[in-house]
């Protein structure tokens, strides 16, 4: 049956104000449903998906039957995707996995914006088999890296002890991407190599007053230095004061001539990772040298420490109070990711998301930086087995007092408590830029302390069910066995207005519109107008002079509905479904800004 997104602000935080989302369902479903609001807007994804371990504890469809090959139809992707997972993997122990796989990556590369990345975490047993499939999606030349990450611990078992895994990295478009912003101090680096001929010698004119590092009185004359030669071809080369002393033209291997030239002709250069030039000087064997800002960063594809991974289990059992994860990853190597290539008004998605580790990382940069990095997290409410994950089990349906034990809750949770960690710390940062200044002589307390306050984070996510769509237009009978009776109860029941189900209705209707989940919807008229941004909702028949005088009154708002969308199955009026064609054009509304939709 065909799945919609159900509204659930109960078990949300800062429903009203947050723009971040936690979707409870398969993710297949879910990233089909978010590419209708999110195609093209996602910088930075990071999953780390169930291993393929031959496990029966495996809880998503892991073979690529007929009904998989119907999901990339309806998908709308082309026969030859289907039959490309089909013909190139056969082996049984990797295809169910891979057919798993395909799909995901296919809807997820269609989420990401030109310069978004993806981050993969994966263990030995896939690896070789899902950078075939990534190379496929994704397409070969648009792979970045292997990441190597360190866990610091292995179990003593076979030849060798297995300490590391895999974080795969690509980008939608792998020119789109600049390089890495950070780091701090300066560059020192030589402007000459060794002359070949691929770097022939050239002249170039130094003026005076250049910086010199040789003691005073020092001059090199002819040609001098050893791999790196340098010929005076004209003036002298001459230390006075710590400065050339008069003009010079040297011959050598220039690695940075063009950039040489627009410095000493006083125009501000920046590299080639747009860090800008601070002086071209002569060091003390009198070669040539360049001293830059450093504002970029090259991280090593062997990833920091981030700790053993049972310190990671240990700081989330300190938060949620019990042992409920084996193996979540660690925040920090998610926060650096996304600190290293994602800006501070980016979406990040993760639709494995487990113990809720993106969440928090993507928090936790946020209150570092002042960024309004938005998080999407997509969990399957995976059953808690009672025995063999008991206290997992106990937290869920005792200390939580949940009917349902799933891992989704243990998300969930673990983004409450987390986002009130971070609250209490911004909060006790804020008491102390406020207590700072009083005890510096000269200093306003009040103007000191607000000069650099602790950021506002949001804490917040929106919770949406995947749930069955109870008025799809499909009848779940085959049609040999629908009588007429059934016909015209799914009718009844499409036609019938059900005000339970109107705020699943509205949140389904933005994404029919291409509008985010978290965008605010006002109440215009209770249970028939409402209006989302620049979309008015006509979820019910109203008198069409009423709906006319009050489109012209919203149409002098700052944001004016420029779409009028009509839910056609809850109008029962022919009269005004006749009618409001015209009213909408009376209004200004052209025939592909008045839209029915059901």
């Amino acid at each position: 049956m065909k799945k919609i997104l159900s509204p659930l602000p109960d078990d949300s935080k800062h429903w009203d104000t947050t723009g971040n989302l936690l979707i409870k369902g398969d993710n297949l479903d879910a990233l089909r449903l978010l590419r209708q609001s999110y195609f093209g807007k996602v910088k930075l994804i990071y999953i780390d998906p169930p291993y393929n371990t031959q496990s029966d504890a495996f809880i998503y469809r892991d073979d690529f039957s007929a009904k998989q090959s119907e999901v990339l139809a309806q998908l709308g992707y082309t026969a030859d995707n289907i039959d490309y997972i089909k013909n190139i993997y056969g082996a049984r122990t990797h295809s169910g996995w891979l057919s798993f796989m395909y799909p995901r990556l296919l809807l997820a590369k269609d989420l990401l914006r030109d310069d978004g990345v993806i981050f993969i975490s994966i263990d030995d047993n896939e690896q070789a088999q899902l950078k075939l499939l990534c190379d496929e999606v994704f397409g070969q030349e648009n792979f970045v890296c292997t990441l190597i990450w360190n866990k610091q611990h292995s179990q003593q078992q076979g030849l060798f002890k297995k300490y590391h895994e895999h974080v795969f990295l690509y980008g939608e478009d792998i020119e789109a991407h600049e390089n890495i912003s950070g780091g701090e101090g300066f560059i020192d680096a030589g402007a000459m190599k060794k002359v070949s001929k691929a770097n022939p010698a050239s002249d170039f004119s130094f003026p005076a007053g250049v910086r010199f590092g040789a003691p005073d009185g020092t001059e090199f004359s002819g040609t001098f230095g050893d791999a790196e030669k340098v010929t005076v071809i004209k003036g002298r080369l001459l230390a006075i004061n710590g400065k050339t002393a008069e003009e010079v033209t040297l011959s050598a291997g220039w690695t940075q001539r063009k950039q040489m030239e627009s410095f000493f002709a006083g125009e501000e250069v920046l590299d080639s990772k747009n860090q800008k030039v601070v002086e071209f000087y002569f060091s003390p064997t009198g070669k040539i040298k360049c001293l830059k800002e450093r504002s970029k960063v090259t991280p090593p594809t062997i990833l920091p420490p981030y700790g053993l991974v049972s310190e990671q289990s240990s700081y989330l059992m300190s938060l949620l109070g019990a042992n409920v994860f084996d193996t979540p990853k660690p925040v920090q190597m998610i926060r650096d990711f996304a600190d290293w290539l994602s800006g501070t008004d980016d979406i990040c998605l993760d639709f494995f998301a487990g113990s809720g580790s993106t969440g928090e990382a993507v928090m936790r940069l946020n209150a570092e930086d002042g960024g309004k990095r938005q998080f999407i997290l997509v969990q399957i409410p995976q059953p808690i087995d009672p025995k063999a994950q008991k206290e997992a089990h106990t937290f869920v349906t005792e200390t939580l007092d949940k009917p349902d034990a799933t891992i989704f809750e243990i998300t969930a949770e673990r983004l409450r408590r987390a986002g009130a960690k971070i609250e209490a710390e911004q909060t006790e940062k804020a008491k102390a830029l406020a207590l700072l200044p009083a005890q510096l002589e000269g200093f306003s307390p009040d103007t000191a302390a607000s000069s650099a306050p602790a950021a506002h984070v949001d804490t917040g996510f929106r919770v949406f069910d995947l749930v069955d769509d109870p008025d799809t237009l499909i009848l779940q009978k085959p049609l040999q066995q629908a009588s007429q009776a059934d016909v015209l109860a799914l009718q009844a029941s499409i036609a019938t207005p059900q005000p339970a189900q109107l705020p699943r209705i509205l949140y389904n209707l933005l994404l029919a519109e291409g509008l985010p989940l978290t965008t605010p919807i006002r109440t215009v008229m209770d249970e028939q107008l409402y209006v989302a941004t620049n979309v008015a909702f006509v979820v019910r028949a109203l008198p069409l002079d009423v709906l006319t005088d009050t489109l012209r009154a919203l149409q002098q708002h700052a944001v004016p509905p420029a779409y009028l969308t009509v839910y056609a199955p809850w109008i029962a009026d022919d009269n005004f479904m006749l009618g409001i064609k015209t009213m909408a054009e009376t209004l200004g509304y052209s025939e592909d800004k008045l839209r029915l939709r059901g």
